[in-house]
């Protein structure tokens, strides 16, 4: 078996190669025999030896001729006994007779003679001529490809057409190898036929010999941008859930967040940022009510699926087998060709093409189970719960209550008592949950020709979330057909995508949280109740709401057609043009019956029971001609060039109705309706924006060593001021091959070694569409039948994009193809920040949209792996990776109108428990707000604060507050262990968050600010303040006496403070997946299968914090379990 070692020791073979030029020194032939020049001694030789051993004939020779003769032991032990009679013989003459038949020859160089094999005769050979074509997976030609006769130098090269012709000698064996990079070797051995056509696959050894940026592919040695690739096997291997949980695990700089409200909700896509915050989200008054898909996160990356522009929703409900590679283009050098809509960085996603010419069926299906995680929660049982009351003062009666008073407060202690003494213990926190069991199954049918292509793909999704009713069931049907030509290529894709989802009737989890145990969901008779409490007070039962009719579903079909056109005007210059045409259509409809709980305050029936429907419709449509020229010149120079003019339309529009007045569950139609809701009447949204695009590419590399990338893109947008309308952005980057230097080559360390930097500038166009345009809208009103209107937005004509400047310095280290580390540092300034302002009511405007500071992120991302072991032949290998990244982010100036917002930012920190986000220069803007606490004072049990001044005071002021952490992590990633043996796999993936804080909101609402009516976590019975004296975390739970308002105030509100602001270290193991590859079985091929595979995972199997909060407020977390079957037919 032959292993690969990372470091071998190469003393041994050093000695031999030292030795082995000396002895091809030694032996190098010298003309004839004995000529050049050289007078030979003539002395007569004679002797006779019968069954002699040659070397004693040479050594016989050597005595009488005063020759030193030089000879190969083995040669003379091959000849064996001989019997030899000279007499008066010279040199020569006695040589001739003593090697005769022998197969040795002999060359005389002054007084030493060199005994050697001799060559063999030359007979004339037969030539033949073979010719054939070279094509890759998708039959498109491959120029370049070198082919050569195995065990010679004899060899050619395709042309533009990959088209060859070699001749070469007839021998017993021929085989032909064909090479080319990126590619997997091939040998084939000559049959008779002289035509021998060729198909290549790539070599998935050599990932990263190509960078695919979604509007062209580079070679990845002359590339200088920071980007990763991760193949879909890769993906593959953390989870097959959904892109973004495997890019989770995989990508540090792509930090995906959880959601502590909506957990494992299947109906979210979670928010995300590429290397740091550089929009500032704020919260518009106002804001329309839609329920569509096409607003984004202003910080979500950019999405490209097979070249042209997605949606976030559209990768998250991607079938994950289809994926062929992510690339992450990360730096300027990498995004820039996307200018004006890459300054989030741009994520690129290319499926699955056919890499056969067979007819090949592949299905893939999987059963996945969803389990509830509730390890966060921590609430009180019946008899704790009761416990905290009766400590809190529920059942103590004032000074001024009367004896019924008294009466009643002791009757209600003692019924609660009762039922507690009696079992009761109501697990409310199980009663929306299930194991959610959702199942997915994909089919890929791939066949064509030489010249046609085709593959099919048919998936179905089903996911059954941990909240019963919970649902999210996706079907997707797309087509893909590749036709060339020629020169000429075409190639055609049309996808459907059809989602339906549903969201739980049981309403939010926080809802079930917060009942007490010692209640219960049902009456004497099994029956659900309208009130989960008991005599004394009414408590609606969320779970009374699953019984009704309720609706809350979403649906969305997307239709995709892309087509591209490309011909080959001359060897290494492309002409292709491509249309992309989206039309996406979506529909919510959420009905609530009129005994609905959330109608239990409206006293009208005619209000009672609502319907909202919004209708969406979406268009794209994406234009682009370019020019490709990629070329050879030469041994060292290689150039490569890019030039494109691209138009794009995006258009949507949407209509919300809101409709009352359903007296019955079972008039679950809008037109059952009474009317439209209360002071409201149809409304909805439109948007229409146009944008118009150069670009500009050049690449230089000199002998695959100096490498040189430019990039030059204009961009004008309708979204901008009429004066700020077209938008400049480049970049530049340069690189240093320095393991294909001479000097380093001869070290033999490096396989890859690059240094790479890089700068441009890039912007950022997610915003509204008429966002520098004066708008208006129709009221109601109406003077003498003259339509009113009135002013939504202020016009500016000088609103500016907004740019984001990136710095890059990276390197690509390969150690003895074992030890691989990719490092990069980075800073980023993004300037004229839009922000939608919010403006004073004399203004007669709402918002306006101004460019108001200049925002910094930087930091360092490091990938390291490294190869233990890895043998080809039995599939075995062991790969330990380990992925980090860190940010900081900092506003470096901001507008003095923000001052505004950071006011009404402290009125909603008086009146709420709530900390809140701030700007101002040189401070970060993930910084934790919050007023310093000195805690818990021992004598009256009450928060001391600490002022600006020092001061210490009883009282809360919101001109006090100060950073006291910030909720970026200062080192997150991810490490992994991938081993395989003989088919068996194994891979477990864990995600990292080290140094980050958080206000941890639980110990607010669940422990301080908490309403004893409810649920309560069990903390609020551990370290209180009682009596004098005591020294602890958390206040009292009773009143305590105010000097300034000589009362004992009840229902005292804590405040966000520095007490609740917590260490954040977290550990998660994300996926361990165990597969088995049954490719070394019979009776795979015997029932006519090519593969068979079945895999198991599980994801989010634990979480280790530093920090105890309780987590999935609206919707809980889950773990996962997924059961995978792959055949390929």
């Amino acid at each position: 078996m032959k292993k690969n070692h990372c470091f071998p020791h190469k003393w041994g073979i050093k000695m031999r190669y030292v030795l082995l030029v000396l002895q091809v020194a030694l032996f190098l032939p010298h003309g004839g025999h004995a000529s050049n020049g050289v007078l030979l001694p003539e002395p007569k030789i004679s002797f006779s030896l019968k069954d002699a051993l040659l070397k004693d004939v040479i050594w016989e020779l050597e005595k009488q001729s005063g020759f030193v003769f030089a000879y190969n032991a083995n040669d003379l032990k091959k000849v064996g006994k001989v019997n030899v009679e000279v007499k008066d013989k010279n040199v020569r003459d006695a040589l001739d007779i003593c090697l005769e038949g022998t197969g040795l020859t002999y060359v005389m160089q002054q007084d030493v003679i060199v005994i050697k094999q001799a060559e063999a005769p030359v007979a004339e050979v037969k030539k033949i001529t073979i010719t054939g074509k070279v094509v890759d997976k998708d039959s498109l030609p491959l120029p370049g490809v070198t082919i050569l006769l195995k065990n010679t130098t004899v060899g050619v090269v395709t042309n533009l057409d990959g088209q060859y012709s070699i001749t070469i000698p007839e021998v017993q064996e021929t085989v032909l190898i064909f090479t080319f990079v990126g590619m997997k070797s091939r040998e084939v051995k000559y049959t008779g036929s002289n035509v021998i056509n060729i198909m290549m696959e790539e070599d998935v050894t050599q990932v990263e010999e190509v960078v695919v940026t979604g509007m062209f592919t580079r070679k990845a040695s002359s590339f200088t941008g920071s980007a990763t690739t991760i193949k879909g096997d890769e993906l593959l291997k953390v989870g097959n859930q959904n892109v973004f949980q495997s890019l989770k695990a995989l990508e540090p700089g792509l930090m995906i967040f959880e959601s502590l409200d909506f957990g494992s909700d299947p109906n979210k896509v979670p928010d995300m940022q590429l290397r740091g915050t550089s929009v500032i989200a704020m919260d518009v008054e106002g804001a329309s009510d839609l329920r569509g898909n096409f607003e984004n996160n202003p910080n979500m990356p950019l999405f490209i699926l097979d070249g042209f522009e997605a949606a976030a929703v559209k990768i998250f409900d991607l079938d994950i087998n289809r994926i062929e590679s992510i690339t992450i283009l990360k730096d300027a050098a990498a995004k820039a060709i996307y200018g004006s809509k890459a300054a989030n960085g741009v994520v690129v996603v290319e499926t699955k093409r056919s890499v056969t010419k067979n007819l090949r069926v592949t299905y893939m299906g999987n059963v996945n189970v969803e389990a509830p995680d509730l390890s966060s929660y921590d609430l009180c049982n019946a008899r704790e719960k009761l416990e905290a009351e009766r400590i809190y003062g529920m059942y103590t009666p004032s000074r001024t209550d009367e004896i019924d008073g008294v009466l009643r407060l002791e009757r209600l202690y003692m019924e609660r008592l009762a039922k507690v003494e009696a079992g009761v213990n109501t697990d409310w926190m199980a009663k929306p949950l299930r194991n959610g069991v959702g199942h997915k199954h994909s089919l890929m049918i791939e066949l064509g020709d030489k010249n046609i292509q085709l593959v099919a793909n048919l998936s179905y999704n089903s996911i059954a979330g941990v909240m019963k009713g919970s649902d999210r069931e996706n079907v997707a049907g797309s087509v893909f057909a590749s036709y060339r030509n020629n020169r000429f290529r075409f190639r055609n894709e049309l996808s459907v995508n059809i989602n339906r989802s549903s969201d739980s009737p049981y309403g939010e989890f926080s809802e079930y949280t917060r009942l007490n145990p010692y209640w219960t969901p049902v009456d004497q008779y099994g029956q659900i109740t309208r009130n989960a409490g008991d005599e004394e007070a009414y408590y609606p039962n969320p779970l009374y709401n699953a019984t009704l009719n309720t609706s809350l579903k979403d649906k969305y079909t997307d239709i995709t057609d892309n087509f591209e056109g490309e011909y080959d005007i001359f060897e290494g210059l492309k002409v292709r043009a491509r249309i992309g045409f989206t039309r996406k259509f979506t529909r919510a409809d959420h009905f609530y019956p009129a005994n609905h709980l959330k109608f239990n305050t409206v006293q009208e029936l005619r209000k009672r029971g609502s319907y909202q429907i919004n209708t969406g419709e979406g268009q794209t449509m994406d234009y682009d001609f370019s020019l490709n020229y990629s070329r050879q010149l030469g041994d060292k120079h290689y150039v490569f060039g890019f030039l494109s003019y691209s138009l794009s339309e995006n258009t949507f529009e949407e209509d919300i109705f809101k409709a009352e007045g359903f007296p019955s569950d079972k008039m679950n139609s809008i037109f059952f309706a009474r009317q439209y809701t209360e002071n409201s009447k149809p409304t909805g949204s439109e948007s229409t924006s146009r944008s118009v695009g150069v670009n500009a590419v050049f690449n230089y590399s000199f002998d695959d060593r100096l490498l040189m990338d430019v990039t030059y893109r204009t961009n004008a947008s309708s979204q901008f001021g009429a004066n700020q309308r077209w938008g400049n952005f480049w970049s530049f980057g340069g690189g240093w091959n320095i393991h294909n230097e001479k000097w380093m080559r001869e070290l033999g360390w490096f396989s890859r070694l690059k240094l790479r930097a890089s700068l441009g500038s890039t912007g950022s166009q997610g915003s509204n569409a008429y966002q520098s345009l004066a708008t208006y809208n129709y009221s109601d009103k109406y003077y003498e039948d003259a339509l009113g209107a009135y002013l939504l937005g202020m016009k500016n004509d000088d609103l500016k994009w907004q740019k984001k400047m990136d710095y890059n310095l990276g390197m690509d280290m390969t150690v003895k193809n074992c030890f691989n580390l990719v490092f990069d540092y980075y800073q980023s300034i993004t300037e004229n920040l839009l922000v939608a302002l919010t403006l004073p009511p004399s203004s007669g405007f709402t918002t306006v949209q101004e460019n108001i500071g200049k925002v910094k992120n930087a930091g360092v991302e490091v990938n390291m792996s490294y190869t233990v072991f890895s043998h080809a032949k039995d599939r075995s290998y062991l790969t330990l990776a380990l992925r980090g990244a860190h940010n900081k982010n900092k506003v470096l100036k901001i507008s003095d109108s923000m001052k505004a917002y950071n006011e009404r930012m402290d009125k909603e920190m008086l009146e709420g428990g709530k900390p809140v986000i701030k700007y101002y220069d040189g401070v970060s803007m993930n910084a934790i707000w919050a007023v310093p606490s000195l805690g818990i004072d021992p004598a009256t049990g009450r928060e001391i604060y600490r002022k600006k001044d020092g001061r210490s005071t009883f009282t809360y002021d919101v001109n006090d507050m100060v950073i006291c952490g910030d909720n970026l992590p200062k080192l997150n990633g991810s490490f992994s262990i991938n081993l395989g043996y003989k088919g068996l796999g194994f891979n477990m993936t864990c995600i990292y968050e080290l140094g980050a804080k958080m206000f941890n909101q639980t110990l607010i609402d669940r422990v301080e600010n908490v309403d004893m009516h409810y649920n309560v976590d069990r903390r609020v019975l551990e370290g209180r303040w009682q009596n004098p004296g005591d020294v602890v975390r958390f206040r009292s739970l009773k009143s305590y006496w105010d000097p300034e308002t000589q009362t004992y105030p009840r229902d005292v509100q804590t405040k966000a403070t520095s007490r609740f602001v917590q260490k954040k270290n977290e550990l998660n193991i994300s996926s361990i997946n165990i597969s088995y590859d049954f490719y070394r079985y019979a009776f795979v091929k015997q029932i006519g299968l090519e593969r068979l595979s079945l895999a198991f995972y599980m994801n989010d199997v634990a979480k280790l914090s530093t920090i105890k909060t309780e987590r999935g407020l609206a919707y809980p977390f889950a773990r996962n379990y997924n059961f995978s079957l792959q055949m390929t037919f």
